[in-house]
């Protein structure tokens, strides 16, 4: 249960339950400056100079372009992110450690990869294991580590998430609606961030 409290999903969002933040603090930091800028703000100048009717199109314009584009970020960025299979961290590491290569590979998860059809389908974002553990690499670059990495990981027993786009939305979907939780890193581990 304690796990579950740290963990922000739709339900506790709704029910205001998220330790680290409150409803109105959601809405007046959050949610607020973005919907005024972009919904108020960004189409005034065409009220002003065109109209009521024309400022209603912009608006309805601007919404749509919004529901679309934030479905597609949801889908291509935070399902590699998210799932029972995947682990959360409490505790920071330093950069270019084994634990840091180690975390990159446990805490996310690839979608089907490795031609330029499927990749470019996926705004190559399919490569998150690689891009968290090699940041600045270019995209070709993720494309052709990750066949060398997924074989490291197999080496060594570490466990490395590759799965079809719709298969981590429906675990991701768990995961915002409380029906799944994601893996904390146990306690007790070697970790390097004890050695610093």
């Amino acid at each position: 249960q304690a796990q579950e409290d740290e963990v922000l999903t739709v339900k506790s969002l709704l029910t205001g339950r998220i330790p680290w933040v409150t409803a109105s603090e959601f809405v007046l930091r959050i949610v607020g400056p973005m919907f005024v800028y972009n919904f108020i703000l960004m189409p005034l100048p065409i009220y002003l100079l065109f109209g009521a009717q024309r400022y209603k199109y912009a608006l309805i314009n601007l919404i749509l372009a919004d529901i679309v584009t934030n479905i597609h970020a949801f889908i291509a960025i935070v399902t590699n992110h998210a799932g029972d299979d995947l682990y959360r961290f409490q505790t920071s590491c330093r950069a270019n450690t084994a634990t840091f290569y180690l975390r990159a590979v446990v805490s996310s998860a690839n979608f089907s990869s490795g031609t330029d059809f499927v990749d470019l389908w996926h705004g190559w974002l399919n490569y998150q294991i690689e891009h968290h553990a090699w940041p600045h690499l270019s995209m070709r670059s993720y494309q052709k580590a990750q066949p060398e990495c997924q074989a490291i990981c197999k080496k060594y027993g570490v466990p490395y998430v590759k799965h079809n786009v719709f298969w981590r939305l429906k675990k991701t979907v768990d995961i915002m609606v409380g029906n799944a939780a994601m893996r904390k890193w146990p306690e007790g581990v070697v970790d390097e961030t004890k050695y610093r």
